[in-house]
């Protein structure tokens, strides 16, 4: 026996051992308080663990969502029209906050104009096909107050006049149309003329100014008015501004172009003159 204690073996089975308890003690300390055989299955056991989990995940969302599938669609249908009706509300206020602001120039113009009766606003609904002068059709019409000839305007200036006119809805001619001839005076020098238009001054974007007096004075930046003697137009609305001006050929006259101050291209909202001072007076349907 003696002899076993002194003998290699004897020292090896100490030297194992006294590595398993460290070992143990180790697990013990770090790990928690698992057996070894524990440790050891949990560690190969666990990448089977992880993956059963998964699946188990998976097949149950999958099977809540094939369950509950139309609670699912009603919810997100509902969330739809929610959010349908945020962006309507957003819009109608913006369009009431415009039309608002517009209102608001307009009862200036009339406070400049106290003749001026106008119409409630009229929308562009339609664009006049094949139209190159930027003829517009209004949702207004002879059942809110418009009638043939009227005037059309926004709070910038003038736009054109009703050319056609039913019970629902009225047509516009713009102030690039042969169909507008408008008395004009520039409110600088208050030269006089008449607002002409033909297609080339129209490809422009432009209306002609003519039957001005050669040695009238007038230049480019002048602003330019409605004259108001025809009785088709009020006085005083702005028409545009003087860009160019040259003599006639005949070497009697000038002719000036001006810029509407309006672009009837882009126009979405519109006013009818209804009543103003000297409507009707030496009214000409021809002009």
């Amino acid at each position: 026996m003696k002899e076993f204690f002194q003998s290699i073996k004897f020292k090896i089975l100490i030297c194992v051992a006294a590595l398993l308890l460290g070992f143990m003690t180790y697990i013990a300390v770090s790990g928690g308080f698992e057996t070894v055989p524990e440790q050891i299955i949990n560690s190969v056991t666990y990448p089977f663990v992880t993956a059963a989990n998964a699946i188990s995940d998976g097949v149950g969302g999958f099977i809540d969502k094939l369950v509950n599938a139309d609670s699912y669609k009603a919810q997100n249908e509902q969330l739809n029209a929610q959010l349908s009706e945020m962006y309507k509300d957003i819009m109608d206020y913006e369009e009431l906050k415009e039309e608002n602001r517009m209102l608001r120039e307009m009862l200036g113009l009339k406070e400049d104009n106290d003749s001026f009766v106008f119409s409630d606003p009229c929308d562009v609904v339609a664009r006049n096909a094949n139209d190159m002068y930027g003829g517009f059709t209004v949702n207004r019409g002879s059942n809110d107050g418009l009638s043939l000839y009227d005037p059309i305007l926004t709070p910038v200036g003038l736009v054109g006049r009703v050319t056609e006119i039913a019970p629902s809805y009225a047509k516009v001619s713009t102030l690039l149309s042969p169909q507008v001839s408008v008395g004009v005076y520039t409110m600088e020098n208050k030269t006089t003329g008449v607002l002409e238009n033909d297609v080339k001054s129209a490809e422009s974007g432009t209306c002609l100014m003519s039957n001005i007096l050669k040695d009238a004075e007038i230049k480019a930046g002048d602003v330019v008015m409605t004259a108001g003697h025809s009785g088709l137009f009020p006085e005083g609305v702005v028409v545009g501004t003087v860009v160019e001006v040259y003599d006639d050929p005949n070497g009697l006259s000038k002719h000036a172009v001006i810029k509407p101050a309006v672009d009837c291209f882009d126009v979405t909202t519109v006013f009818a003159a209804i009543d103003f001072d000297g409507k009707g007076l030496s009214f000409d349907t021809e002009e």
